[in-house]
């Protein structure tokens, strides 16, 4: 199985929570939509795929205009990622 990155999205941040394989929580934290904190992001992911030969499943709440810098950052380095309609 993969593991998943959830993002729940607010205005300028988002908060992180990555699940194993088996879904225990490996981390837990935040990060403000900016190229440093993007690029960490990335640093994670590259490392998940490393260790897994397969990317991690990408899950985000699409919040409009909040949600744009996630979806762009994914877009430019070409991830999958899985929107999820706010209700």
């Amino acid at each position: 199985m993969k593991q998943v990155i959830g993002l729940d999205v607010s205005k300028g941040k988002s908060t992180v929570t990555i699940y194993d394989s088996y879904r225990q929580c490996k981390y837990e934290g935040e990060i403000n939509h900016t190229r440093r904190n993007f690029e960490q992001l990335h640093k994670r992911i590259v490392d998940i795929t490393s260790l897994d030969d397969q990317a991690p499943d990408i899950v985000f709440e699409a919040t409009g205009v909040y949600s744009k810098p996630i979806e762009a950052f994914l877009k430019d380095y070409g991830y999958a990622y899985y929107p999820l309609e706010a209700n």
